[in-house]
Order: C-alpha cells, then structure tokens, then sequence
C-alpha cells in the first residue's frame, strides 16, 4: 500500500566528482563556460571553437546551469520568484539558439594510448557540439534531456602537454508543453501544473559535463543485484560495462572488491576480457561461478524506519591495453547496498512492496527541484533531512530524474526513491510520436536505467504516469530495462491500468487534489465502495493547491499583494493550467470549517491548520488500515 502527496520542494546540487589517483585516469567536471545568445554571436560553430575566438563579451558562468540559471548567475535577472515577476522575462529570446564555450586542457602525460571523452549527462534538448573546430555531434542526433552524450576525442585533442583545446555547444530549446498541446513531442523536462513554466523551459546544459581520462578500456554503470533466501543469506551479482575506444581489440581483465561499512575486505573476484574495436560487452560476477559472492547474512540495507540503510564499497579496476593485458587502464569505486526489491499483488490486487522480503506501507511525497534545476548541495542536504524529518520514508520523482547526488544522499539516509516518467506532456502525446520519440524515449530509459540501478534506495521505476503507454511504447521501455539488467521493479502506470503485457498496475490515482475533511480518509466503506479513502497504493493524493507559510510568503509576495487574497496568491500555488493555480476551491471549505480570515496572516495560519489537518489524517488512516 501506499500513499503519496504532491509536495515541491526545491532541490539543488554540486559536488566536485572524485578523481582517481592513476595519472592516467582521472574524471573532471568542466565548469567555467560562457554563454551568449545565438543572436549576438558572429561565426560559426568552427569559429567559436577555435582556440582564437573572442568570447571575453560573452556572460561567465558555472555549468552545470540551465540559460535561465546562467542569466540569474550572470545578474541578469534576479527575485524572480517575487509577486509575479517570472511572467516579466521574455520567452521570445529562447526561441533562438545559444552557445556553451569553454576552454580546457589536454592532460599531462596524454599521447593516443589514452582515451579522452567528453560526457554530457544532461543537455536540453538538442545540441550541435564543436570541439576545436570540428563539428563532433550534430543536433539531429544529439537531443534528449535525459540521455547520456559520450565524445571520444582524443585525435582531435591538442597533443601538447597542457595545450589548450576549445568546446563548444549550441543548444536549442525543447517544445514540450502540457495538457492540451498534444502535438509537442519533445521529450524533456515540465513542472505539468505544480509551478509556472520557466521561461527558458529548462533548455541549456543542466547537468554536469566531465572530461574523463582513461586507458583504451573504459568501466561504466555498475551493478550489484541482491537475490535473498528467507534465511537472509545473499547471492551477489556484480555486473559492469567495459568499452573499448580503440580500433584493435583488446585482451584485459577487470578485478574487483567489496568492502563492508568499516572497510574490511568482503569479496574478491576477477575475470579476464577481450572487448572489439570500438566495442562495449558486460562483464558479469555471479555467485554460482565465485562462490565467495554468496555473502552468508550480510548487513543488510534497509529504509531508515526498518533498520539501518548499510552501504557496502564497491571498487572495480579494468586492466588492459594493446601493449599490456595488465595496465591498469580504469578504475571505478562506489557505494551499494545488500538489499532486494519486490512487488506483488495483494489478495484485493493492489500493489505491496517488500523491502528484504518484508512488506512495507510507503510514506512518501512527490519531490520537485529548483525551477531552474540550479545545483546547491547544502540545500539538497536539508531537504531530504526534512523528508525523514517528516516521518516519510520515500519520494517520487516524477519525470525529473534529479541528478546523482540526489540519490547518493537517499541511500545514505535510508529514503527510497521512486523515479518515473512524468505525465500530461510530450511523454504523454504518444499519438504524435514518430521514429524519432521512440529512439530518444528508450535511450532515455536505457540510460537512466543504467544510471540508476547501483542505487540501494530506488525502490522500483513508473514508466509511465497517468495513462498506460500503448503496447509499442511499453516493450521499448521494457526492452530497455532488460538490457540494463534492471534489478528491482517496473510499474506501467502510476494509475489503474491493466496492461496486455504486465497486467494490472495495482494503483490507483484517485486523488483528491484539493482539500478534503478527514473523514474522507477515516470512511469504514472505502474499501467496498471504491469511493476514496485510505486503501490500495496511491500514488498522489492530498491537499493540492495549499498556500505557502507565512514566512515564505512575506518573503516572495510585496506589501501591496499581501491581502486580501488575489491573482499573486493564486500564482504561488501552482501552474495556471490545472487545478493548483486557484485558490477558489480553497477557501470556502477553510472558511467554513476556521471561520472568515480578515489578514494575509489570519488566513496563512487557518491554511496551516487545514492542511496539516488535512495530511494528518491520510497517514494516520493508511497506518490504520495496513
């Protein structure tokens, strides 16, 4: 069973990604770029990544940022979210292209033994992408605000030590629109009706690009999947993915260890390789051929209210290269979790999740970042701090797909997550799609997937949100999620749908999406009538369009718009399309029930009332009934 609210807060990451000792491999985050809109550029795309161009005109910004996020570093704009201030910026100016420039260094020590690739791991929508002045990706293939972007460039790197080499990216913005513009098939980021649209609508480069160094064998994407038997003892499958960036094949070996929490050694196990020219294979440990992979009753990861969310280390070293088999080449180090996810349907067919074979009632909220998907780690911290803070024990993340950190930090602290693609918008418009959506959307998936599976606190992943794909769409997700070995489970829809090759979702998307009493959760009935109320898997429900606190309130809203209640109120509370950005089905019932409010304070504090109420009783209810 479950229970879900929309709930926005604002989240924000940036970490420095950790460097790897080996003076030959070594991963860095590029991140003093400029920017200018297409408009005021002179030149081409071979122009402007040329070591010789004059950019000293162009804003200076740290990416990762969306143009808006850039804009707002650059000072450019700034208090947007004050009043109604957002709809002042000119969306017109997004209409055109704009330029990402950024010099960078070849490595020391470098020469065309190495692999040098350049990786974007969020780019929205579409990008022509130039390395000194040679075009190395073109826009209509390089589009998708959820893939992964891999350049091998070491042949057209500056071969001098330290030598100055030039990037640049021309991107363009997506149309993907919600509700009833049906015909946007971009498949990229929107806010449906939980906020106003950013007016740049999240285009530029909003996640992280890295130069990663390497041999000419590379790891990526890590696996480590749990099967448990009632006894909790644990079979350990450890999978990763090897390319080779070189034109000869190449015979190596990968070798790896797990460490438990105090960083004594749990397994090793190794295996030799042989990967093809420009080739990448899987290479899989499994407990059946290394025995020392079966793990007799581990410590075990667990959602923070069920025992202790234990991460393991993971630490992978890829040997080989075409003068040695046994050159380190690559190395790869991260944290996992011992633990399996499982659903079923129960005996009323609703969807149950079990963490280690013991069901689990979800307490969760719909998660959403910054507007601008600006990074800020501090403020990620406190947020999932307050999740747990709340007594929740999971997010969903409808749609956004929140970078790294985000999910480093849930698994840290015991929360799982439930990523998904988001409703209303061009993942939505199937009836439009073409070639086209059917390659990025299972890119996409592919990718995420990949991205995703090492993470100890994804319990399972929507792979669609209101409406059930048509069977086409849903084998290429599916598809997708074989091939990246997903290890926990798919749900087809977060609504109540029967699939023809899944079956029943299992959940239902009943709402409400306003204010209720609390007796709508406490009604003896539900169950039978199928009316509301406090049973089966909901994946979002609860008080939707509640103002803010007064606090966060007197801080966005001027003296002027603080009362009585009016359009700067309704813009606070959500999206003008769909029913959050009104307030009218609001107030009455709060009225009713506290009495008249006579002050922007008098109604903030009866708002808090209601809404607590509100919650209260839809948590206390599913805890009941579970």
């Amino acid at each position: 069973e479950i229970m879900s609210m929309r709930v926005c807060v604002f989240l924000c990451i940036l970490v420095i990604s950790p460097v790897w000792g080996e003076s030959t491999i070594d991963k860095q985050r590029i991140t003093d770029w400029r920017l200018s809109s297409s408009a005021n550029v002179k030149g081409d795309g071979a122009a402007v990544s040329s070591s010789g161009y004059d950019a000293s005109s162009w804003y200076g910004v740290t990416v990762p940022c969306t143009i808006m996020a850039c804009l707002i570093q650059a000072g450019v704009y700034s208090n947007l979210f004050q009043d109604a201030k957002l709809e002042s910026v000119d969306t017109t100016q997004f209409n055109a292209s704009w330029w990402y420039r950024a010099p960078f260094s070849s490595p020391q020590g470098f020469d065309l033994s190495n692999s040098v690739t350049i990786q974007f791991t969020g780019l929205n929508y579409r990008a022509n992408v130039w390395v000194n002045g040679e075009l190395i990706g073109a826009e209509s293939q390089i589009m998708g605000a959820f893939r992964y972007f891999n350049f091998e460039i070491s042949r057209r790197m500056n071969k001098t030590a330290n030598g100055i080499n030039v990037i640049a990216v021309e991107v363009f913005r997506p149309y993907d629109r919600v509700f009833d513009h049906d015909q946007d098939t971009d498949l990229a980021i929107t806010f449906v009706d939980w906020a106003p649209n950013p007016p740049d609508y999240n285009m530029g480069l909003w996640r992280e690009v890295n130069m990663i160094v390497a041999g000419a064998l590379t790891l990526n994407t890590p696996l480590v999947a749990t099967k448990l038997s009632s006894s909790m003892q644990a079979d350990l499958t450890v999978s990763v993915n090897v390319t080779n960036n070189q034109n000869t094949t190449i015979h190596g070996a990968v070798s790896g260890s797990i460490y438990t929490p105090d960083n004594k050694p749990l397994a090793r196990f190794s295996q030799d390789v042989a990967v093809g020219p420009h080739q990448t294979v899987t290479v899989r440990f499994t407990s059946s051929a290394f025995s020392q992979l079966h793990i007799s009753k581990p410590a075990l990861w667990w959602p923070w209210q069920m025992g202790d969310p234990t991460l393991h280390t993971l630490d992978l070293q890829l040997f080989g290269s075409p003068q040695a088999k046994y050159q380190l080449s690559h190395s790869w180090n991260t944290s996992f979790g011992i633990r399996q996810m499982t659903s079923e349907l129960d005996s009323r067919g609703n969807t149950l999740f079990s963490v280690n074979h013991n069901p689990i009632l979800i307490r969760g909220a719909g998660w959403s970042p910054d507007l601008f998907l600006r990074p800020n780690m501090t403020k990620l911290k406190a947020e999932i701090a307050y999740v747990r803070d709340m007594n929740l024990n999971a997010i969903r993340l409808e749609g956004k797909m929140d970078p790294d950190e985000l999910f480093d930090e849930c698994d840290r602290l015991g929360i799982l997550t439930m990523p998904g693609w988001c409703c209303c918008d061009a993942w939505q418009h199937w009836s439009a799609w073409g070639p086209e959506q059917m390659l990025v959307s299972g890119a996409s998936m592919l990718d995420q997937a990949n991205r995703l599976r090492i993470h100890a606190s994804v319990l399972m992943f929507f792979i669609s949100s209101d409406e059930l794909p048509p069977q086409n769409v849903e084998q290429n997700y599916l598809t997708q999620l074989a091939r990246a070995e997903w290890p926990n489970p798919t749900v087809s829809a977060a609504s109540l749908r029967t699939s023809k090759i899944t079956g029943s979702t299992g959940v239902k998307m009943s709402g409400p999406y306003s204010w209720v009493s609390p007796n709508y959760w406490l009604d003896p009935k539900a169950i039978s009538n199928q009316l509301g109320g406090a049973y089966g898997f909901l994946t979002e429900g609860g008080p939707g369009e509640n103002p803010l606190t007064l606090e966060s309130f007197e801080a966005t809203v001027s003296p002027a718009n603080l009362w009585p209640v009016n359009s700067v109120w309704n813009y606070h509370c959500g999206a003008p399309e769909g029913n959050f950005g009104t307030l009218n089905r609001f107030t009455p019932p709060l009225y009713a029930r506290y009495g008249n409010a006579t002050s922007a304070s008098g109604y903030l504090q009866r708002a808090q009332a209601a809404t607590y109420e509100g919650h209260r009783a839809m948590f206390e209810a599913y805890s009941r009934n579970k």
